[in-house]
């Protein structure tokens, strides 16, 4: 038995070759077609990227303060140019947008938590002592030693050998 049909059941063709194809109203080749250029998406991705900055800056206060602003400006410009439809990104400018946003919150709560654990263990007397202090050495690292020592003795661990028999 053969791999190929027998002649003229399929039409003429000859083993391996193609018919032709068939008549159409197919345009001349290398026509002239149009495309639309894709869109810029420049400033959303920088939202984006800052964005995610802003929440991984957010640790350090400042880094998420300021990373926050630019995500959450540059998030509502990428986001007012793609509904004009002059730019592509609105979900990468609302991501953007948001993640600045949510940087700027953590950095504020961390920094109203540092500023809260700071007065409540004794960093206004530390303040009031090192001004007080003003130029002298002396005072200045008694002041030092004292805010040490109110940490070691509210946080440290003292360790009470066993006794011997």
């Amino acid at each position: 038995m053969s791999q190929y049909p027998p002649p003229g059941q399929y039409g003429n063709y000859p083993p391996g070759s193609y018919p032709p194809p068939p008549p159409g109203n197919y345009g001349p080749p290398g026509g002239q077609y149009w495309q639309e250029s894709p869109k810029s998406k420049g400033l959303a991705i920088t939202a984006l990227v800052l964005g995610i900055l802003a929440v991984i800056g957010s640790v350090t206060v400042v880094g998420g303060i300021l990373f926050g602003l630019f995500a959450a400006i540059f998030g509502l410009i990428a986001m007012v140019k793609a509904r004009n439809g002059t730019a592509g990104g609105l979900g990468m400018g609302v991501a953007g947008l948001i993640l600045g946003i949510v940087g700027i919150i953590i950095s504020i709560l961390l920094a109203v938590f540092a500023y809260s654990w700071f007065v409540d263990n004794g960093g206004k007397d530390l303040v009031d002592c090192l001004n007080k202090a003003g130029n002298d050495q002396a005072k200045i690292d008694q002041c030092q030693n004292d805010f040490k020592t109110t940490i070691s003795d509210k946080y440290g661990i003292t360790v009470t050998p066993e006794p011997t028999p």
